[in-house]
């Protein structure tokens, strides 16, 4: 029987403003969305040419906090499987498509890499970046899983 083993939160996916949380279980990890560029579509008009998009960003920050914490409350109701078919965004990796993991720490963030060979033998890595902070706690869970192949 599948268990919950943690969750590392608010990670990086492809793009610094697509925010996943990795879910990790004793037969996979399932990768979260919890913050998308489309989830709050960015007005650009008169008002953000004079403030700036960055602090326009800012001003939306309270709309994109709802959408997470509904996502989040959501997320708790759902089993594994349904976690992993709500969203397009959300997606699995099963240990057995695991080749190796790459947890390389930076001066200010760090990755966390996923090399996989899928059932179609098909060769391809997913990366996250985590926090400083973040980095023990992915090796803890990582460790708790038992997986022998972390680089």
């Amino acid at each position: 029987m599948e268990k919950k083993i943690g969750i590392l939160e608010q990670v990086r996916g492809h793009t610094y403003d697509t925010i996943y949380d990795l879910l990790f279980t004793t037969e996979r990890v399932i990768a979260l969305i919890i913050e998308h560029p489309t989830d709050v579509p960015f007005k650009f008009g008169i008002t953000e040419l004079f403030i700036g998009g960055k602090l326009a960003k800012q001003m939306e920050r309270p709309e994109r906090m709802k959408v997470v914490d509904e996502r989040r409350h959501i997320y708790k109701e759902k089993t594994f499987d349904e976690l992993v078919t709500f969203s397009r965004f959300n997606f699995e990796i099963p240990y057995r498509w695991l080749k190796e993991i790459e947890l390389s720490k930076g001066i200010f963030q760090s990755r966390l890499r996923f090399h996989l060979i899928g059932e179609n033998k098909k060769a391809r890595t997913i990366q996250f970046t985590i926090s400083k902070v973040q980095v023990q706690k992915a090796m803890d869970f990582i460790n708790q899983v038992n997986l022998l192949k972390i680089k």
